[in-house]
């Protein structure tokens, strides 16, 4: 069996036009660095609107042509660092539930809330214990510290719930210092019942994640984002991913 643990399910009104503003600018960017000459008006209309896909037909039909067999979706909160989007993150997360309902046998749905937000706690323990959800995504890069006051609060009522959390970890466009694996270490000692999976390697990081992984039982980790690295520098993108599963082994390296 084949489970991608780590999509992100893309709807316009799920997100922050500055959050659209930003992909967009990357995409320009990426394409006119490969000598495809573009604007940002071109790649909204053409690339991004075809990712929008609010009842997931899109990607259960891409899983059955790859002989993918389950995906977890993965909401984002960004309200707080860009902007509040059209849909309130809360109705976002009955969404995902309706998704998974809807393919109980291909998706598996995570919960997501910024841990700053008044009643985030109160929002995942709906999110897992009614609406059925299946685990938690967080993004620090929105601004906040995984071992800060308000994180804490939520990840010790996760681990109460026993799901587990996908982090992003690593550098990215927004604030990458609060992606540094290393702002985890505490959490993944103090709530020993934690399972926190973090997402890309943490790369940029990617060996002070292993190190710390190597040493840290309820850490795991996924390879999503290396896709180009894998093609363009397979040689370098297998070290890291052979290093990644001679410190955490086989099975807490995930797809």
């Amino acid at each position: 069996m084949i489970i991608d643990v780590h999509y992100h399910l893309l709807v316009e009104d799920w997100y922050p036009e500055r959050w659209w503003n930003l992909l967009t600018r990357r995409y320009v960017h990426a394409l006119q660095s490969m000598g495809t000459p573009t604007t940002e008006e071109i790649v909204r209309r053409n690339i991004i609107a075809d990712f929008w896909d609010p009842g997931g037909e899109k990607l259960v039909k891409e899983m059955d042509e790859a002989g993918i067999d389950k995906t977890v979706i993965l909401p984002q909160d960004f309200g707080i660092a860009l902007g509040e989007a059209k849909v309130p993150i809360e109705e976002q997360n009955k969404a995902f539930a309706a998704i998974q309902k809807k393919y109980p046998e291909q998706i598996i749905a995570f919960a997501g809330v910024d841990p700053r937000r008044p009643g985030a706690v109160e929002l995942i323990d709906k999110a897992i214990t009614e609406w059925g959800l299946k685990g938690v995504k967080l993004h620090p890069g929105t601004g906040f510290y995984p071992d800060g006051r308000e994180a804490r609060a939520l990840l010790e009522n996760v681990s109460k719930l026993g799901v587990p959390v996908l982090t992003h970890s690593g550098f990215w466009p927004l604030k990458s210092k609060h992606c540094d694996p290393i702002h985890f270490d505490e959490v993944l000692i103090d709530f020993p019942d934690l399972t926190v999976i973090f997402a890309h390697l943490g790369r940029g990081w990617q060996n002070v994640f292993f190190e710390m992984g190597a040493h840290r039982s309820n850490a795991a980790t996924d390879f999503s984002g290396w896709q180009s690295q894998a093609m363009r520098q397979y040689k370098d993108f297998c070290a890291n991913l052979r290093k990644a599963i001679d410190k955490l082994g086989l099975g807490r390296v995930m797809f």
